[in-house]
């Protein structure tokens, strides 16, 4: 028969096991106290939901936005609320908005932030669609109080997405590059650019002020023909009320008289 192998009883010093029991106690100590902690989070009145504050919005539409919340939320308690949420279910009231973001103020409130999205042309399909830098058709906004924004035409104004309407057509995001290189370009700014036609990219063009000339531009190296036509309308010979267009697309620029 195999011979039984005997095992050696390992035996801890009295030291470890101090630092062991030590351990074991303070891991006891944290646990007791998260619990107790979480305990008074969660029962105690001073953190349930009185308040609700927000900014971004027109007043009336953040009273709406407080009334609303305070109804479904009131005296609930504020760790408990899904923030998420509450933002989630502003997006379709709020499609302008580019974020929403909705915060804890400690001990009783909630903070609701709505960064909305700003107006930089005007689409114009049969029908005037104010739109920003990233092409979303902003449906909540009076035309008459956006000033005097520059109007594009010759673009499809249908759109993609859920709730925020975004226009997909590249003849669009083409013309929205150039007016915000426009609007960066102050030697433009006397000359108060009105209409810019992007029906076709590759002829892209704007119109100088009321009566004056178009400039064909076309959607490549935007930056390089702006100052290509800066450049001629230095030029002291150039009266501008007799040219139909400037064409700045090519090296050797064309100035068409009417």
């Amino acid at each position: 028969m195999a011979k039984q192998k005997k095992f050696r009883k390992i035996q801890i010093p009295k030291v470890q096991k101090r630092q062991l029991a030590g351990i074991i106690v303070f891991i006891i100590f944290i646990v007791s106290s998260w619990l107790l902690i979480a305990a008074f989070l969660e029962r105690s009145d001073y953190f349930r939901l009185r308040s609700v504050e927000s900014k971004g919005a027109a007043d009336k539409s953040l009273l709406s936005i407080r009334d609303e919340i305070l109804a479904s939320y009131k005296n609930r308690n504020i760790f408990k609320i899904d923030l998420k949420a509450i933002a989630s279910a502003l997006e379709p009231k709020y499609p302008d908005a580019k974020d929403i973001v909705v915060k804890r103020a400690l001990p009783d409130k909630l903070f609701i932030d709505m960064n909305f999205r700003k107006p930089v042309a005007i689409l114009s399909n049969g029908r005037n669609f104010p739109v920003d830098r990233e092409g979303v058709i902003l449906v909540n906004r009076d035309l008459s109080s956006l000033g005097d924004l520059p109007v594009i035409k010759g673009v499809d104004a249908r759109y993609a997405g859920r709730f925020r309407k975004r226009c997909e057509s590249g003849n669009l995001k083409a013309a929205l590059e150039l007016v915000d290189i426009i609007s960066r370009t102050r030697f433009l700014d006397r000359y108060h650019i009105k209409t810019l036609d992007a029906s076709d990219m590759r002829s892209m063009s704007f119109a100088l002020g009321e009566s004056g000339p178009n400039v064909i531009i076309g959607y490549e190296n935007l930056k390089e023909r702006l100052e290509a036509l800066h450049d001629t309308l230095r030029d002291p010979r150039l009266v501008l009320d007799s040219i139909s267009y400037i064409d700045v697309r090519f090296k050797d620029i064309a100035i068409s008289p009417k």
